[in-house]
């Protein structure tokens, strides 16, 4: 692709759980499955609400996780949605989107603190092998690490990056990579949460998206 080509075009990096793949309902049970084992409390139906309204490190907090468990926490959660990987949708509306943003797009990947063997299975199952590049960290607070690295690697210029999440905390690794962010309102925390953190762009619904390009190419 020539410069030409690409000259303005944005970079769109997406997050994976709660913005591409609708796994909250399947992310409470499975904390809730894991926490007689580690030893936090549960979260009840009627607090789930709640939950969206929450920073991570809060809910940890309200949850009463024990910090120095989270990581064999972490890597439970993810081989226990693996087993639930089939069952797992996308976001509503959002399939065509992300094939449609691939045309408009310099480029468009993955970065997500989920396991990248998950996200595959996830995306083949949907047939939405479409991205240029899928990264998972373990850097669950502090994904600007592994935004500056992608941008470096694949040569993008920063003003031309999006990331794309559901969360504060992809806000807050968007701020300190220096990209844009786009916080969608389907995932993990609410719209009101989300715009405490002051996002670039609130995102919606899938559409959106589109107009986000359409207001960088003209």
């Amino acid at each position: 692709m020539s410069e030409e080509n690409t000259i303005n075009k944005p970079v769109f990096i997406f997050d994976f759980d709660g913005t591409i793949a609708d796994t909250f309902n399947h992310i409470l049970q499975i904390s809730n499955k894991l926490a007689k084992e580690f030893n936090f409390k549960e979260i009840e139906p009627d607090q789930k609400e709640e939950m969206k309204g929450k920073t991570s490190q809060e809910l940890m907090k309200l949850l009463k996780v024990p910090l120095m468990k989270i990581p064999a926490i972490i890597a439970r959660a993810k081989k226990e949605l693996n087993k639930e990987i089939s069952q797992i949708e996308p976001a509503e509306g959002l399939t065509e989107i992300l094939r449609e943003l691939k045309n408009w797009c310099q480029g468009i990947g993955i970065l997500t603190s989920n396991s990248s063997d998950n996200v595959l299975k996830f995306l083949k199952n949907h047939d939405l092998d479409i991205f240029d590049f899928i990264k998972s960290t373990s850097q669950i607070w502090s994904k600007n690490t592994g935004l500056k690295k992608l941008i470096a690697q694949h040569g993008y210029n920063p003003e031309d990056v999006f990331y794309i999440g559901d969360e504060t905390r992809d806000i807050q690794a968007a701020r300190k990579a220096g990209v844009k962010v786009a916080a969608v309102t389907w995932g993990y925390n609410t719209s009101a949460a989300l715009q405490k953190h002051n996002p670039d762009y609130i995102i919606n619904t899938p559409e959106d998206l589109l107009k986000l390009i359409n207001r960088q190419l003209t």
